[in-house]
């Protein structure tokens, strides 16, 4: 027999789709871990359906503007509010972060605000904005802000509907079309 005859056409289709299945199988191991882990991260985070809190904050200011108390609301404008929570020194965040700037956000249908926390001193928080180049609205939030909407690693965020109702929860890294899908559903 030739061994440099090619293989019989069923042989090569039957090859084909045993590689996508391997590859079929893969994917859905990697989307499991994927889930369980994020499902480990997350479960010491607010409930889904329940209030979020409605911290006192204080704006980061910006140029020559003084920073003014701020507490945190839901306008009925936007469907949903992403409350992204990060630290300053936290190098995940300083990579996620700019994938912010991608969301949707001109149609009103998602307001994206930035949480700062275990911060130092507000020039380390604006040099930490000034670097990833994030863009929207930004906060000084408190141990006391931690504590509410019960922080306990980074990044972390929230996803809140207009009434004031946290829809999803997560901690860790995240592409931007992931969150964004989160804030769809």
């Amino acid at each position: 027999m030739n061994s440099n005859a090619s293989p019989a056409p069923s042989d090569t289709s039957q090859r084909r789709r045993s590689q996508w299945l391997r590859r079929l199988i893969e994917l859905s191991v990697f989307i499991l871990l994927f889930s369980l882990i994020s499902m480990w991260l997350g479960r010491h985070m607010l409930d889904s359906e329940t209030p979020a809190p409605t911290s006192q904050l204080t704006t980061l200011p910006t140029g020559d503007s003084n920073p003014l108390p701020a507490s945190l609301h839901w306008p009925a404008q936007y469907e949903r509010t992403l409350v992204y929570f990060f630290a300053p020194w936290c190098s995940v965040c300083r990579i996620s972060m700019p994938g912010l700037n991608t969301l949707p956000t001109d149609d009103h249908s998602l307001r994206v605000i930035a949480i700062a926390l275990d911060w130092q001193s507000r020039s380390e928080v604006q040099q930490f904005i000034a670097d990833t180049g994030f863009n929207g609205e930004v906060f000084l939030g408190t141990a006391d802000t931690a504590q509410a909407w019960q922080i306990s690693g980074y990044p972390s965020y929230y996803v809140v509907d207009k009434q004031g109702l946290i829809v999803h929860s997560d901690r860790g890294v995240s592409t931007p079309p992931g969150l964004w899908l989160r804030t769809q559903l």
